[in-house]
């Protein structure tokens, strides 16, 4: 008989517009072959549930091909353990998705997965540590800025903002913050530069912009929207 090679394909990364992007192709791909899509978020399945997904085929016959998402986000437990147990020994197409880098000790527990990385730009990283209410630097701020759209979508820059804007709200109320000691020490000093009340208001300008492009209602482009705050910070 025939031997059936499965894949498993991790897709992860801070770029979650390009994963996502990878993900949907390799969606597209496994329809086209009459594959049977099953998409499961992590935080709502046990072992149990997995378990009875990881089946060669449908009731109709039809080859699954399983989409997980943010396993690798999950708190570790005994469940997270035995979920990527099943994973790692799966007779079928798992395709597992995460909206960040995963460690190479999580990579590790699959040795035969296809793993793609997606990275954000040093350009984007630049135009994030550039950010400050100085009047001085809003030149370099728009530069950067502008340098950082040649290589990412608008769409990333504005949640990349957003999640930026968050860590210094969050180092200016609580005088810390989650992470890497050398992340930490920059969001503090880049914090300096802003009061909490500006940070707050900037929060509020990106949730309206996001809800301006998801209602169609923006007269102008996202880019636009973006150098306009950027002047106004």
């Amino acid at each position: 008989s025939a031997i059936i090679l499965t894949m498993l394909t991790i897709l992860h990364g801070e770029n979650i517009i390009d994963s996502r992007d990878k993900l949907v192709e390799i969606i597209t791909a496994a329809k086209n072959k009459n594959k049977s899509i099953e998409r499961l978020d992590a935080k709502k399945i046990n072992p149990g549930i997995l378990e009875s997904k990881l089946v060669k085929q449908d009731l109709f016959g039809t080859e699954i091909s399983l989409v997980i998402e943010e396993l690798h986000s999950l708190p570790r437990s005994k469940q997270k353990t035995l979920l990527v147990e099943l994973i790692a020994q799966s007779e079928v197409d798992v395709i597992l998705w995460e909206k960040r880098k995963m460690t190479a000790a999580m990579a590790k527990k699959f040795p035969k997965a296809k793993v793609i990385e997606f990275k954000l730009s040093n350009a984007l990283f630049n135009w994030l540590d550039s950010l400050s209410s100085n009047k001085n630097s809003k030149k370099q701020q728009l530069t950067t800025f502008h340098q950082a759209l040649k290589t990412e979508d608008a769409h990333l820059c504005l949640i990349m903002l957003a999640r930026q804007t968050r860590m210094l709200i969050e180092v200016r109320e609580s005088g810390t913050m989650t992470g890497a000691p050398w992340m930490v020490q920059k969001i503090k000093r880049q914090g300096q530069s802003f009061s909490l009340q500006q940070l707050l208001k900037i929060h509020h300008q990106l949730l309206e912009i996001d809800l301006h492009q998801k209602t169609s209602t923006n007269t102008l482009s996202l880019d636009q929207e973006l150098d306009l705050l950027l002047l106004n910070m």
